[in-house]
């Protein structure tokens, strides 16, 4: 079985649990500041299900091409033949193929799964996007939940029969003269960005620190209109859903990438 047919069924069966669900539910409008208005879960929550599938379908589909005809092979062998197949069955998205959304520059480099992205903003400030694009070990141990046991109202949270995609990422909103900065650390579903904190850092050398740096409140603690204008000043400096779709996007492929480096890195040390 091949990863593009695993698509196909997953996409399928996604279309058709979606057709069958409930009526659609609407998003608290707190959570849909990138839109200005209160997001609608209807077509915009088949899109992100359907991707989750396909996706968890396209990961899934990683080993079959191994699980056959073992007799003779040996492991770089075996290695090889798997990379062979991830490298037939994967076709990056348009999206992540056509490079961050304009002006923002990027950086990755092969072996790091760090992705970094880079833009100027007025003739002041410098911002820098980051993630990690590595798949957690374990993640099937550990508690479904990664946040808040008892998630609030306004936060980012998919019902409980979907497979949401989380991926964290973070800003850093830093002057030229690089004395402070601000530290964003943020999550996204490809479409919502939900802010989870905020640092503030300054440097002074004549004023060092000595002790632990205040880290920032509780950004749910902050007042609601606070946290609008937060929402506000990323999405003023271009974090906003289309840069949150190719973050998405790109963390897929460029984990696929490292695959199948990886598969034919460990082939050639195990030969």
């Amino acid at each position: 079985m091949r990863a593009r047919t695993a698509f196909s069924s997953a996409a399928g069966a996604v279309r058709a649990a979606f057709a069958a669900s409930a009526p659609v539910r609407t998003l608290n409008a707190p959570i849909a500041r990138l839109t200005g208005t209160t997001r609608v879960r209807g077509a915009h929550a088949f899109a992100a299900l359907e991707r989750t599938v396909m996706t968890r379908a396209f990961v899934s589909a990683r080993g079959f091409a191994s699980d056959t005809g073992k007799g003779g092979r040996t492991l770089s062998e075996a290695l090889l033949e798997e990379r062979a197949h991830e490298s037939a069955a994967y076709e990056p998205s348009a999206t992540a193929s056509g490079g961050p959304p304009e002006p923002f520059a990027l950086c990755e480099t092969e072996g790091d799964a760090e992705v970094t992205l880079t833009r100027s903003f007025d003739e002041n400030e410098e911002i820098t996007v980051t993630f990690i694009a590595q798949e957690e070990p374990y993640d099937d141990m550990l508690d479904e939940d990664e946040f808040d046991e008892e998630p609030l109202d306004d936060e980012l949270d998919l019902d409980e029969d979907e497979e949401g995609i989380a991926i964290n990422f973070n800003v850093v909103v830093s002057k030229k003269d690089g004395l402070s900065h601000l530290d964003f650390d943020c999550v996204t579903d490809g479409e919502i960005i939900e802010i989870r904190h905020v640092g503030y850092e300054a440097f002074d050398e004549d004023n060092p620190i000595i002790g632990t740096a205040y880290s920032g409140p509780n950004f749910e603690d902050l007042e609601e209109t606070v946290q609008d204008k937060f929402h506000d000043y990323l999405e003023e400096r271009g974090i906003n859903a289309d840069l949150a779709s190719y973050i998405v996007e790109a963390h897929v492929d460029k984990e696929q990438r490292e695959y199948t480096n990886w598969l034919e890195k460990v082939s050639r040390f195990v030969s």
